[in-house]
């Protein structure tokens, strides 16, 4: 994958990352066409270290986004969405869902249960074509599967769009049960949103267009202000039966798709030589209203052709919209070769390659992936005499034909002249009304909340802090522990394993010092829930001083009685018969014990952190590369050095001077264990003679020379009832280190 280039001069681009990096903050980006918001999504994707799923409300816009439907991740309905509406339950109101037909309706399984429950950011692309109801109905189902009353449960809400483009789709039946609830059907008057809006951040910086008397038209139309001189601009662009001159690519934008496919049949039939129709090679799941090309894509060679995605070779040889011309089509060997009349290289085509996903979480590692369910693979191609205004969004062209009559929605004279690099490449084909470049009243208005660029540093600032009080009150959190270990002692009543009445009462007594646990950190949350919620000064030595006594309380309570029991009790249990399903879900929680311990460890940064004055990025963007090096330790730690810590433990205890049975006692641990602990050091820091009388050792060796080979229970046979288990072990490590 071809890495995007970033500006890191472009301040609001760079405000942006620190947004979603550095903070908790609903974010909506938005900006001109040209401005750099497919690159910043990209940028985010491989550059943010939190749990994250992207989504857009159509197929196509998710393909090209690299991520999955709004439906598909929520298992959505299709309808209107009003959480407390009164339902008759007839056919009136078939396509209305209040909260409880929603819930009625979704699917949703344990492991999208899963994902939606670890997701910590949310992306968005496309976003103005996402209606108010659709997003108050994703916040709705975050708050129950999260159990988390904050917006969206609690999940950071990235926006990505442009409001000047296409609006959301609403019919008329639709808009009269919508009204009475929604000023508009625009995400932004989502009821979630009117009580917590996002903030506001726009890309300012056109990468797409340099002429600035086109730049400032563009603005005008946007905002409303298009004056009879700027009209007057853009239709003496009208040309009457106008004919691209042979050679000059001019490429026709319709608004509807019967005249781009009349027109392109239409010039392809022109051309000479066979046509050959080229299918995609479709694999598994992969959805026809989700194909990102032609499904069966008409060439000959001569005909005027644009590509639809970016070079994802280094060379970068082709961009997603530029135009050339089929100079050969060598099927055969799976090529088709296309030149530029600009005198660019020829570029050789092969098909690439999309993949529709789904998401899932990878507990072990603690990361939300991509599934792929199926392939689409096609040219990157698509005939390019004529596209529709629709299609054309992303796109960008030197010389384009508007062919729109007076068929224009509100927005769609914006979309297409942006497609432009300047005014020199434009022909209107019909003349532009007045009324067609109106845009909508709400969209200016809710676009003039934008605050300044000094203002959004210490919106920024402020949030950082935020977030880094939140992660301080999520980690003294203990509720999603104690749910683990509970549905554990559930299950465990319909287990038939070896030692069940002993593991039973493991889980119990764990499950005990978590519920106290929890109702020290509950408290603990209360405090620091007041100290951030101070509205006057926040006292945040004040807030670093009880969080670190906190953390020095915690951490030992955690480890001695929590985590080394686990550790010890898998240990022991990880050699019985019948006992893999346990053992499993015991390392599952372990894993979730170490994270806690860690996320524990990790406040004591944080508390330094928010001591600091002024600019915070730095510091916070350390916070986030420790959160992605500690999931990777955690990743990368085997059994082996998962019980290192519980090992010397009882080793540092034993050369205090405790005694085994002491020790055992103390940690309330069975002797045996503490034997394995401590026979791991012999050879080391242990003598073998600290364990076992030199008499009974020599035996011990004798008896396993003269029988190589043998299990240690026919060793234990052989040497009667006065040797133990642990005796039989020594003689075998020092057995091994004689050997070594």
């Amino acid at each position: 994958m071809v890495k995007p280039i970033v500006d890191d001069k472009n301040l609001a681009f760079m405000q942006a990352v620190s947004f979603v990096n550095q903070t908790n903050q609903h974010l909506f980006l938005t900006g001109k066409a040209g401005t750099g918001k497919t690159t910043f999504l990209k940028y985010i994707r491989e550059n943010c270290h939190k749990k994250m799923a992207i989504t857009a409300p159509t197929g196509v816009a998710a393909m090209n986004a690299g991520g999955t439907t709004l439906h598909a991740l929520f298992w959505l309905p299709f309808g209107t969405f009003i959480e407390d509406y009164p339902l008759k339950w007839d056919e009136q109101d078939s396509h209305i869902y209040n909260k409880s037909r929603l819930f009625s309706t979704i699917k949703l399984t344990k492991q999208r249960r899963a994902i939606l429950q670890e997701l910590e950011l949310l992306v968005i692309d496309e976003v103005s074509m996402v209606r108010a109801d659709t997003l108050d109905a994703i916040d709705v189902i975050l708050k129950s599967v999260r159990r988390d009353m904050r917006p969206f449960g609690g999940v950071q809400m990235l926006f990505i769009g442009d409001l000047y483009q296409l609006p959301p789709v609403v019919r008329e039946q639709e808009w009269q049960v919508l009204r009475d609830h929604y000023s508009s059907p625009f995400f932004f008057d989502a009821k979630v949103l009117r009580e917590h809006p996002p903030v506001l951040l726009e890309l300012n910086k056109i990468y797409r267009q340099n002429d600035a008397d086109f730049i400032g038209l563009l603005n005008n139309i946007r905002n409303n202000k298009c004056t009879q001189a700027d009209l007057d601009t853009l239709n003496a662009h009208y040309r009457e039966g106008f004919s691209a001159p042979e050679g000059e690519q001019y490429i026709t934008l319709t608004s509807h798709n019967k005249l781009a496919d009349a027109i392109n049949q239409n010039e392809l039939a022109r051309l000479p030589g066979v046509m050959h129709n080229v299918r995609a090679v479709v694999k598994d799941e992969f959805q026809q209203s989700s194909f990102p090309a032609e499904e069966v894509l008409p060439l000959k060679t001569g005909a005027q052709v644009m590509f639809i995605k970016n070079d994802s070779g280094e060379d970068r040889k082709y961009f997603n919209g530029k135009i050339g011309v089929v100079k050969e089509l060598n099927l055969d060997r799976h090529q088709v070769v296309v030149g530029f009349p600009d005198g660019s290289e020829d570029v050789v085509v092969r098909r690439e390659t999309w993949e529709n996903i789904r998401y899932k979480y990878n507990k072990g590692e603690d990361k939300i992936e991509e599934e792929v369910l199926g392939t689409f693979s096609q040219f990157p191609l698509r005939l390019a005499w004529a596209i529709t205004i629709h299609k054309s969004q992303g796109l960008t062209f030197d010389k384009a034909i508007i062919d729109a009559g007076t068929s224009f929605a509100a927005g769609q004279v914006y979309v297409a002249l942006s497609r432009l690099t300047g005014l020199g490449g434009l022909v209107l084909r019909s003349k532009i009304p007045l009324h067609a470049i109106r845009t909508d009243f709400q969209v200016v208005d809710f676009m003039n909340r934008m605050a300044s660029a000094d203002e959004t540093s210490k919106i920024l600032e402020r949030c950082q802090r935020q977030y880094l009080g939140q992660i301080l009150l999520q980690s003294f959190r203990w509720n999603s522990l104690v749910e683990q270990v509970d549905e554990l002692k559930e299950a465990f009543v319909k287990r038939n394993i070896e030692g069940k009445e002993k593991a039973s009462d493991f889980i119990h007594g764990l499950s005990e010092v978590l519920r106290e646990q929890e109702k020290v950190g509950n408290k603990f949350i209360t405090q620091l829930y007041v100290l951030l919620q101070d509205k006057e000064q926040l006292d945040y030595q004040k807030i670093c001083e009880r969080t670190k006594s906190a953390v020095n309380w915690f951490l030992p309570q955690f480890n001695d009685r929590v985590l080394l029991p686990t550790q010890d009790h898998l240990d022991e249990w990880k050699v019985k018969k019948r006992t893999k399903k346990y053992v499993d879900e015991l390392r599952s929680l372990l894993l979730d014990f170490r994270r806690k311990k860690d996320q524990l460890s990790h406040c004591l940064t944080i508390a330094d952190i928010l001591t600091r004055e002024g600019d915070l990025s730095e510091a916070v963007h350390l916070v986030g590369q420790q959160e992605k090096a500690k999931d990777n330790g955690i990743k990368e730690a085997d059994d082996d050095n998962a019980t290192k810590d519980t090992k010397a433990i009882s080793l540092d205890m034993f050369l205090d001077g405790l005694g085994i049975d002491e020790i055992a006692k103390k940690r309330d641990m069975v002797v045996g264990t503490i034997y394995g602990h401590l026979i791991h050091y012999v050879g080391t820091e242990v003598e073998a003679t600290d364990l076992i009388a030199p008499d009974k050792l020599d035996k011990v060796l004798q008896v396993i020379r003269d029988n190589p080979g043998k299990s240690s229970s026919e060793l234990k046979v052989l040497l009667g009832s006065d040797f133990d288990y642990p005796d039989i072990k020594i003689g075998q490590r020092v057995m091994e280190l004689e050997e070594s």
